[in-house]
């Protein structure tokens, strides 16, 4: 009865997801799984981009909103003729970079491979779809190998296209 009386005082929300009541203070739901807070930042992979392009101009900072460290690289001669840029290259590489709330940035794979792929034209001989999907160590592999002169890329693309690929967490990557 007592166990009753005390659930009964317990403020409950509702799953977003799933629409199961979960309590209040929950930050994952009990039954789906789902995140209910924000955890991540902006893109990963977008963030990369905008660091390796445009990084002189502050692009991926203003894309975080981080907008004074934006200005403070256009004003130092383009982040010190690339230097600055190309340190915030290495923390996005290794997951340190974080967005103006002091967030993580997103490496979940949302759009099925897509950005996967795209990583794997645009950059695959450097092995950035590794790096998107948190496979750091081979991915740092394949940069300093060209993705193992080419062949290791050629894997990884079969595997996208024929959906055997994984994430560092184990979710299939389908093409």
């Amino acid at each position: 009865m007592q166990n009753q009386t005390m659930n009964a005082n317990v403020a409950t929300k509702r799953c977003p997801y799933c629409g199961e009541n979960v309590p209040a203070n929950s930050q994952k739901c009990s039954h789906c799984g789902e995140w209910l807070v924000t955890r991540y930042g902006k893109s990963w992979v977008k963030t990369y981009l905008l660091c390796c392009f445009l990084g002189g101009l502050g692009a991926h900072d203003f894309y975080n909103n981080k907008t004074g460290l934006g200005v403070a690289k256009i004003l130092t001669f383009f982040g010190f003729c690339g230097i600055w840029p190309l340190i915030d290259c290495i923390l996005i590489l290794c997951d340190v970079y974080t967005d103006s709330e002091g967030r993580k940035l997103s490496r979940k794979p949302t759009i099925e491979g897509t950005a996967v792929f795209c990583a794997l034209g645009l950059l695959g001989g450097a092995g950035m779809h590794r790096f998107y999907t948190k496979h750091i160590a081979i991915g740092w592999l394949q940069l300093f190998t060209f993705g193992g002169f080419f062949i290791w890329t050629i894997i990884d693309l079969i595997l996208i296209l024929s959906g055997k690929f994984k994430d560092a967490d184990g979710n299939l990557i389908k093409g």
